[in-house]
């Protein structure tokens, strides 16, 4: 037993933390099982209580209407493999996988996209991904994301931030929060 005092942890609270950390994680390039099993973790719960809050709500990756009803199960036991494999192993101990560590971030996209859908508030790691997203994965915008971006940053930025790695943006985010809350404590 801890000599720490317990801690109370609601469902969507442990997903939010599980969230931000596999962001933190996946920013910094760190080790991609622990943001996977991190990532996937964060989207079911997200998955399950925004279903719950709203059974109508839009599909997401379990539930994608892209998908026939009589190959779901398929579906999800194939994009779960990775995740059920780091975190069983009681049918198959000694089994190795081929893993892709882009699966990443989708997982955190759609993590993100079911927060979203839980009327949960974004946190300052998941804007951070957006714009990582946004710059770096023009292609998969619509119309009105690309504008988006256009409208809201000068196109030097853009291309500044395009330059630079996944671990670089992140510690320049990073680095620029806290110069201006340095800043802002200043001017108290």
């Amino acid at each position: 037993m801890s000599d720490e005092a317990s801690i109370r942890v609601s469902k969507i609270s442990g997903a939010h933390r599980q969230l931000k950390t596999a962001i933190t994680l996946w920013g910094r390039d760190d080790d991609p099982v622990a943001v996977h099993t991190l990532a996937v973790a964060a989207y079911e719960v997200f998955h399950f209580v925004s279903k719950k809050r709203d059974p109508n709500r839009r599909d997401l990756l379990f539930d994608t209407d892209w998908i026939k009803d009589e190959y779901r199960r398929d579906w999800v036991a194939l994009i779960k493999k990775s995740a059920n494999f780091f975190k069983h192993a009681d049918r198959d101990p000694d089994a190795i996988l081929d893993f892709d560590p882009g699966m990443n971030e989708w997982y955190i996209l759609y993590a993100t996209a079911a927060r979203q859908l839980c009327g949960e508030a974004q946190s300052q790691e998941e804007s951070d991904f957006m714009w990582w997203f946004t710059l770096n994965r023009p292609q998969f915008l619509t119309d009105e994301g690309r504008k988006m971006l256009a409208d809201r940053w000068p196109s030097d930025v853009i291309e500044y931030g395009r330059g630079l790695t996944k671990k670089q943006f992140f510690e320049a985010v990073r680095n620029a929060r806290y110069q201006l809350a340095s800043k802002a404590a200043q001017d108290r």
